[in-house]
């Protein structure tokens, strides 16, 4: 299957209906949302339907030395639904499966700061394993009427999608399982830089956005109990390149929320000698 043509002509016309629209909840976003996803898998037999959409997207941001993670990783094995896709991400370099894609992808692009999270079709997030318990109440009232390619084929490994990409990014995620992990992100591509993609895994996750930043809504009304922060402040320094904007303020506001304490303390010391000066 993984030579020649892996799909011909691939079409599918899908009813608007259901939850939210794949092109996003009216003033949510305020530059960048999903369009399309397809999934495209490597090991399905020939007379099988290989490339497929599905109805959500479930990316799931998690470390290796995240606490919490373990119980957020078994309700994604749970989900009952089989229309959805699940992409999981390792955006921590300290872990076996990072990929900086994923950073980007934490920090940038969801401006996200812990773990364990979910983000359901670039609409709503699950932050910690309480709120990542209604996941599954969600997704049964949720259909992404996701559209944008039109046709998937696969030539050995250079990977050939129709349909209209003007000013769109297009991803292109190399993915696999394992006991504790579904579909972990092994490799990533730039369909813009490349249609040449990475064949070593069990699926090909292809995610049609417009770029920018994608602001999340709560998927939730439980609070965000639980949750590990990270916000990219491992490993800061260890390249020469510029830090990004989205890390400086994340310093920043942590930088506040460490000092208040100590400087209200100032504060009440400074009051307190003023009133002994007058007295």
């Amino acid at each position: 299957m993984r030579a020649s043509i892996l799909a011909g002509l691939f079409i599918l016309t899908l009813l608007f209906s259901g939850y939210s629209t794949g092109h996003g909840i009216e003033g949510a976003h305020s530059e960048g949302y999903i369009i399309d996803v397809i999934v495209v898998d490597l090991e399905c037999e020939e007379n099988d339907t290989c490339v497929s959409r599905p109805s959500n997207i479930v990316e799931y941001f998690g470390a290796d030395w995240c606490t919490e993670c373990p119980e957020v990783e078994q309700i994604l094995k749970d989900v009952p639904n089989e229309s959805e896709i699940i992409l999981s991400h390792r955006p921590s370099s300290s872990d076996d499966f990072w990929l900086p894609a994923s950073r980007d992808r934490f920090l940038d692009v969801y401006g996200l700061w812990g773990y364990p999270t979910i983000a359901l079709d670039g609409h709503y997030i699950f932050a910690g394993p309480t709120q990542s318990r209604e996941l599954n109440s969600l997704l049964s009232e949720s259909e992404s009427n996701y559209s944008s390619i039109t046709n998937v084929s696969l030539d050995n490994d250079t990977l050939i999608l129709d349909g209209n990409f003007l000013n769109l990014s297009v991803d292109v995620w190399t993915v696999s399982s394992n006991d504790n992990l579904t579909n972990i992100a092994t490799n990533h591509t730039n369909y813009s830089e490349s249609n040449i993609v990475d064949l070593d895994g069990e699926k090909l996750i292809i995610v049609v956005s417009n770029p920018g930043y994608i602001a999340l809504v709560s998927g939730s009304s439980m609070p965000a109990n639980d949750y590990i922060p990270d916000g990219g402040l491992d490993n800061l320094g260890e390249s020469d390149g510029p830090v990004k904007g989205s890390t400086i303020i994340i310093i920043t506001i942590l930088l506040l929320i460490i000092t208040l304490p100590a400087s209200y303390q100032l504060f009440q010391l400074m009051r307190f000698e003023d009133s002994t000066e007058e007295e």
